[in-house]
């Protein structure tokens, strides 16, 4: 009793292991065409894990919180994604990848002064397509994708653990 417990303890902690082993965890910097706040150039942090479910495919759940100003009052802006990846080319030291996938993007304005009706705030919130093309060497990636809500092009760059 005590050896097949022990066998199915060791089973498990090697099989946890080796699921574990397929995702990777990590972060970047991301530039967009449409982030500012007042629709031009602006920065973001990306938070982001990747599934691999087999040598071609992985699943990579992301959230990028943008830094945007603007010289009416506060604008908060995020976008959750949830993109697909498939490994078109690979060699030994670099993967190169499209990307679709799904976004829910959320923007909120809070103005310094209430306008004509009253308003103090405005927030919007669109679900949107993303598709691009990105790469990986060993930790290090980058990609490239254009995304229908905010529609802007994104370039983020960052590693994964």
């Amino acid at each position: 009793m005590k050896k097949s417990l022990l066998m199915i303890l060791v089973l498990v902690v090697i099989g946890t292991t080796s699921a574990f082993s397929q995702w990777q965890f990590g972060g970047g910097l991301s530039l967009g065409t449409e982030s500012s706040g007042d629709g031009g150039l602006g920065f973001g942090l990306n938070a982001r894990a990747d599934y691999a479910i087999d040598e071609q495919w992985s699943i990579a759940p992301n959230f990028t919180l943008w830094f945007p100003s603007s010289d009416y009052g506060s604008v908060t802006m995020w976008q959750l994604n949830a993109d697909a990846h498939y490994v078109f080319a690979a060699t030994e030291t670099m993967n190169f990848y499209g990307i679709g996938g799904l976004n829910y993007s959320y923007i909120k304005f809070k103005f310094d002064e209430s306008d004509f009706f009253g308003n103090d705030s405005i927030d919007d919130s669109e679900i949107g397509l993303n598709l691009g093309a990105g790469a990986k060497m060993d930790m290090f990636f980058g990609e490239l994708k254009y995304d229908t809500a905010f529609e802007q092009i994104a370039i983020t760059v960052g590693v994964l653990f």
